[in-house]
């Protein structure tokens, strides 16, 4: 699995066009829009990647852990992640995740 820092990707739905779902997903608020989801997380998420994960920080801070090591993030950076496994978002913050396949 890779964890690379990139350009914030274009076109993603803004804050306010995404469905927020009713109940918690992990302790945090979750919406779809458009094959994206948000996530506003208080302190922890776990996600898996089949393929390729585009992550967008519109708010917060904290770093990714993952089997091989951790990696800081700050609002407005934007991450692609890349491999099969299982990673985990640490910190409050709010991200905008768009998975894709290889």
């Amino acid at each position: 699995m890779k964890i690379m820092r990139i350009q914030p990707p274009a076109g993603l739905p803004a804050e306010a066009d995404f469905s927020w779902q009713e109940k918690t997903v992990q302790g945090a608020r979750c919406g779809r829009a458009d094959g994206a989801r948000i996530v506003r997380s208080p302190r922890r998420f776990k996600l898996f990647c089949e393929g390729r994960d585009e992550l967008l920080f519109l708010d917060g801070s904290g770093h990714f852990k993952w089997a091989r090591g951790e990696t800081p993030f700050a609002a407005g950076q934007a991450f692609c992640i890349e491999g099969e496994g299982e990673y985990e978002v640490n910190g409050p913050c709010t991200f905008i995740a768009v998975q894709k396949q290889m």
